[in-house]
């Protein structure tokens, strides 16, 4: 199994949500739960100074990213697998922010490199190693508390069809979705 870091592909524009949610406590993407703690719906902006193009996919800030509502539909029960979808509108436009709620202990911090790793202090994860036995089964996407909840990290497993069909990296693929781009961050194979 390969574990890929979801980042965003920066060819194609960015989300902002309006600054009175932007710069508030609660637009904080660290594993918990948001519903009833953001807006039941809010609004964005996408940067258009570079005249990017809108993607399909797009990154929305503090490690999330947003769907278009036909995109969000299509992979609703992987949205619904991570964690939560929130919505919010682009002009007229209905997209969904997700929240990735689903959280594996599953560093392995022996294998890993951090930029400080003395002993029992060890921070800034730079290159993780993972128990491939503690990574969830109910979600290709999740997140980790070695780097605060920030880095979505999506398993790609194949070993039978529902974990293809559930799979993140292959629905993007098989879609060809624009916005994100997956690196590479372990193999269980070596």
């Amino acid at each position: 199994m390969k574990i890929y870091e979801v980042k965003p592909d920066t060819s194609y524009g960015f989300l902002y949500p309006e600054d009175k949610i932007y710069k508030s406590e609660e637009w904080n993407f660290n594993g918990k739960p948001l519903v009833g703690v953001l807006p039941k719906t809010f609004n964005a902006w996408f940067d258009t100074k570079d005249n990017d193009p809108i993607p399909d996919i797009a990154y929305m800030g503090m490690m999330t990213f947003a769907f278009r509502k036909d995109v969000g539909t299509e992979l609703a029960d992987i949205i619904e697998a991570a964690g939560e979808a929130h919505p919010f509108y682009v002009g007229d436009e209905l997209w969904y922010c997700l929240n990735v709620t689903t959280m594996a202990d599953a560093v392995d911090e022996t294998n890993s490199t951090y930029e400080v790793d003395e002993g029992d202090m060890k921070f800034g994860l730079i290159k993780p190693a993972f128990n491939i036995d503690k990574i969830p089964k109910s979600s290709s996407l999740f997140k980790v508390p070695n780097d605060n909840f920030t880095t979505i990290y999506c398993a790609d497993r194949r070993d039978t069809d529902e974990d293809v069909l559930n799979n993140f990296f292959c629905a993007v693929a098989g879609h060809k979705y624009t916005g994100v781009k997956f690196v590479e961050v372990y193999d269980s194979d070596g």
